[in-house]
Parts: structure tokens; C-alpha cells; sequence
């Protein structure tokens, strides 16, 4: 009963909040991005990233700030450690790629910090969100973490 409950829950969820998954561009987004990073880890002999749902709210609320300043900034990262039980965390952001493959391929994978957070062994977990400025520009901050 407790599982029928949680997956109503969350297709309830995914159908009322924006940026959940299956519910329109930035869902899409973030979903490829993830996708490309789990591609560039597995091609440099790194296991894919499992998706995080607490790393998620932290990368949502971090896009939607970005998108609404009109600038990309960092997070402290000391409430997403706390808040998610993590041992170690760290975070990429972007802002202006129209896709989320070409924020992982022709960003992050092309910046040698962004990459080694990408290819970090130590991060196990990673969440990926993507917001739009009123001009249309997409921000996208992707959080990684460890337990």
C-alpha cells in the first residue's frame, strides 16, 4: 500500500510542478544532460552518475535563481551537504547553451574544473536543472554529491 501511495505521489507531483520530470523543456533538458554526462563519464572509465532527488531541489532552486538575476553564481554548497547527508558536493554552472548535450559537451567538458567535477570518482550522485530568463536564455546548474 506505502508504494502505491509514494508513486501516486510523485506522478501527482510530476503533473502539477514545473521542471519535474516529463513535464516540458527544462525537464528535457536537464534529462539530456544528465544523459551526456553519464556518457562522458562511462567513456573515461567512470560509472554513470545515479540522479538524486534532494541534489535535484538544490539544482532547481539554483537555475531558477540564476534565470531570475540574469547571471550564473554558485551556491553555498554547506546546506546541500547537510540537507542531502553528503560527504563531499560540488556543483557546475552554465548559462546560454541551447540543449542540454551541448551544456555537458560543449561547455563543462570543454572547461578543465567542470570537467574534473564531471569525472570526479569521488561523486557518485548527480541532479541537473535548466531555466529560462525572459529573453529565452537557458541557465542550468548541475549539483554532484556522495553519501
Amino acid at each position: 500500500m506505502r508504494r502505491i501511495l509514494v508513486v501516486t505521489a510523485a506522478v501527482i507531483v510530476s503533473l502539477l510542478v514545473p521542471g519535474v520530470a516529463g513535464a516540458g523543456p527544462a525537464a528535457e533538458y536537464a534529462a539530456k544532460a544528465v544523459a551526456a554526462t553519464n556518457v562522458a563519464r562511462e567513456a573515461n572509465d567512470r560509472k554513470a552518475f545515479k540522479v538524486d532527488e534532494c541534489l535535484r531541489g538544490f539544482a532547481v532552486r539554483q537555475a531558477r535563481k540564476m534565470a531570475a538575476a540574469g547571471e550564473i553564481f554558485h551556491q553555498d554548497l554547506g546546506p546541500i551537504m547537510a540537507e542531502c547527508g553528503l560527504v563531499t558536493t560540488g556543483e557546475n554552472v552554465a548559462y546560454g547553451y541551447p540543449t542540454g548535450r551541448k551544456v555537458v559537451n560543449q561547455g563543462w567538458m570543454r572547461s578543465d574544473g567542470h570537467r574534473a567535477n564531471i569525472l570526479d570518482p569521488d561523486f557518485k550522485l548527480v541532479a541537473v536543472a535548466a531555466r529560462r530568463d525572459e529573453s529565452g536564455t537557458w541557465y542550468a546548474a548541475q549539483v554532484f554529491g556522495r553519501r
